[in-house]
């Protein structure tokens, strides 16, 4: 006799909770990154939103409204997004009298620039500046930078020099004199220059000390009825006195 065997078979259910699901992921990413474009698009649109305003923030004294617009012409056509924020800040610490800028978005139509200027403490080396911190800088003269010492020393001593200038001339302010000029040499020898033209050889050494002795050695010297062209104070004790010649008729 045959053995039948008998299974039951019946169709797999099919979870349509998680097929929903699935589909659902699939119609969100694909709205995701079509919106995603479609907003790229809007934002890079420069008629969309153009940069209208550029507002200027900081003091300014020597750099001219005209310079900032010529240096941000590459800009004209880009959106507020597109334009690009470091080539910005670039173009315009590339402006001579201009030492750091920050450069802000502000929607939906604004740049905000933020300038801070060179402020110029001195000539350096006959055709360049000396900015706030001692730096070395070149730009062109503008009107109402007033008088300024004259410092001049080889390159990488701009600190120093201005340092050292500080010191000098306090000193000999304080006691009456008006110093105009300090030069440091390649052989590292200081040489002060007064108003009147006078000059103090001070030597390699920084010397308040020497120039102290020149202070106290002065009402004598001043009494010679002749005008000193140089004083010369690089030695341990005393000084020596070149004084001019008297011209004749």
């Amino acid at each position: 006799m045959g053995l039948a065997v008998w299974r039951n078979w019946t169709r797999p259910r099919v979870n349509w909770y998680s097929v929903c699901g699935v589909l659902l992921l699939i119609v969100v990413l694909i709205a995701l990154a079509w919106g995603g474009r479609l907003l790229g698009k809007v934002l890079a649109d420069a008629e969309r939103l153009p940069i209208d305003e550029i507002a200027l923030v900081g003091e300014r004294s020597y750099t001219q409204d005209e310079e900032v617009r010529l240096a941000l012409a590459h800009i004209e056509g880009d959106s507020l997004v597109t334009a690009d924020m470091e080539k910005v800040r670039s173009a315009l610490t590339q402006l001579p009298w201009v030492k750091r800028v920050t450069v802000r978005r502000e929607w939906p139509n604004r740049l905000r620039l933020y300038l801070v200027e060179q402020r110029p403490m001195a000539h350096w080396n006959g055709d360049q500046w000396l900015n706030q911190d001692a730096e070395a800088f070149q730009a062109p003269k503008r009107a109402g930078v007033g008088k300024l010492p004259s410092l001049s020393g080889p390159e990488g001593s701009s600190e120093k020099v201005w340092q050292n200038w500080l010191k000098f001339s306090e000193l000999l302010r304080l006691n009456g004199f008006m110093p105009q000029s300090l030069t440091l040499s390649h052989r590292h020898a200081w040489t002060l220059t007064l108003e009147d033209g006078m000059e103090l050889r001070l030597g390699r050494i920084e010397g308040i000390e020497r120039l102290q002795r020149f202070i106290e050695l002065w009402p004598t010297l001043s009494k010679q009825g002749r005008r000193a062209q140089y004083i010369d104070i690089r030695y341990d004790t005393g000084l020596a006195v070149g004084w001019q010649l008297e011209q004749r008729d």
